[in-house]
């Protein structure tokens, strides 16, 4: 469906995806009023055709579709799918021969994150160590949030990652590096774990980087009875979902980044913060929040690059940068920088 837009006629948004993170893009995308028709498609991709842009936000492997429609359509497409960069860069390019614009890993972290990465790297090329932490937590230490796509954070806890340790690259298992920490006054446990920044760690002036999910205290040894008791098979996967879904309890989503020189050390600081019976959770807002604002952009024709795009490279884009953090600071995102 086409709607006119400063004379000029414009068809829709699509967001593929129906769960949580989707249905916020489109709350936030309504909210903001960018006078486009904007439409959640599970099946079917009719409305594909006639649009806009494409929003990616489907689970797991099911995210791979985004890209495929995308190039099938020659639609620009934002995509907050959890993939590796990898995943993109082997049709890079595919992508600019097809003349879209693809915007990867639009979400929080990766995401936002990467866009403050993009931004101090071009500032600071002599940055030499790079640490990440980002997570969910709660005030209430019996609860364990379960707050964005239940099958891809499972599934981060079970794959490996690839960090740079001492200026090597290292491969590591699930749950390794186990820190306990304290965020908040809050009593939490991290890891280093696979993180959608994988492009970055081929810069060879690092010497460190290193990306740690940030869980509750307790929270690997619960993980490991539900892997170890069959909660987590393919089976009982969807009522696992379903059970550890359900309660609600305030919750905050964070963010520590701390880039290192030889002279001083850079500290930004992300936090949403949500109570139990609000409609969107932390993690669904700071994830939503950044595609809605990267699509506004787009549509204003504020980013005008082609072919394949990476959130560490919009980060360069001083407009873009501003604006997104303006944007987030208003939906009451936290958002503090420090350099000391």
């Amino acid at each position: 469906m086409a709607v006119i837009i400063n004379g000029r006629s414009k068809s829709g948004i699509v967001i593929l995806g129906n769960g949580r993170i989707a249905r916020a893009i489109s709350c936030y995308l309504k909210k903001n009023r960018p006078g486009y028709k904007v439409t959640l498609l599970t099946k079917g991709d009719n409305e594909v055709k006639e649009c806009a842009l494409i929003i990616g936000a489907l689970a797991g492997s099911l995210g791979q579709d985004c890209l495929k429609l995308a190039l099938r359509y020659k639609k620009n497409l934002i995509d907050v799918s959890d993939l590796d960069p990898e995943f993109y860069l082997e049709r890079k390019t595919r992508i600019e021969k097809s003349g879209i614009t693809v915007i990867a890993g639009c979400g929080f972290s990766p995401g936002l994150v990467n866009l403050i990465l993009g931004k101090e790297l071009s500032l600071h090329p002599d940055i030499q160590e790079i640490e990440v932490k980002a997570g969910s937590l709660s005030p209430n230490k019996h609860f364990f949030p379960f707050l964005w796509c239940f099958e891809d954070l499972i599934l981060e806890h079970q794959i490996p990652s690839w960090q740079i340790i001492k200026g090597k690259k290292k491969k590591l298992p699930p749950f390794a590096g186990l820190q306990k920490e304290k965020f908040f006054g809050i009593k939490a446990e991290s890891y280093l774990c696979a993180s959608g920044f994988e492009n970055l760690l081929e810069k060879p002036e690092l010497k460190s980087f290193q990306c740690r999910v940030v869980r509750p205290d307790g929270f690997m040894t619960f993980f490991n009875f539900l892997q170890n008791q069959g909660f987590l098979k393919k089976e009982n996967l969807m009522l696992s979902k379903k059970i550890l879904e359900a309660p609600k309890e305030d919750n905050f989503t964070l963010s520590e980044i701390i880039l290192s020189t030889k002279s001083k050390k850079i500290l930004w600081r992300l936090k949403s913060h949500s109570r139990k019976k609000e409609k969107l959770n932390s993690m669904q807002k700071i994830t939503a929040a950044v595609p809605a604002l990267i699509a506004k952009l787009f549509l204003e024709d504020k980013i005008k690059q082609s072919g394949l795009i990476f959130m560490e490279d919009l980060g360069q884009n001083k407009l873009v940068f501003s604006r997104v953090l303006s944007g987030l600071r208003k939906e009451g995102i936290s958002i503090i920088k420090n350099q000391f």
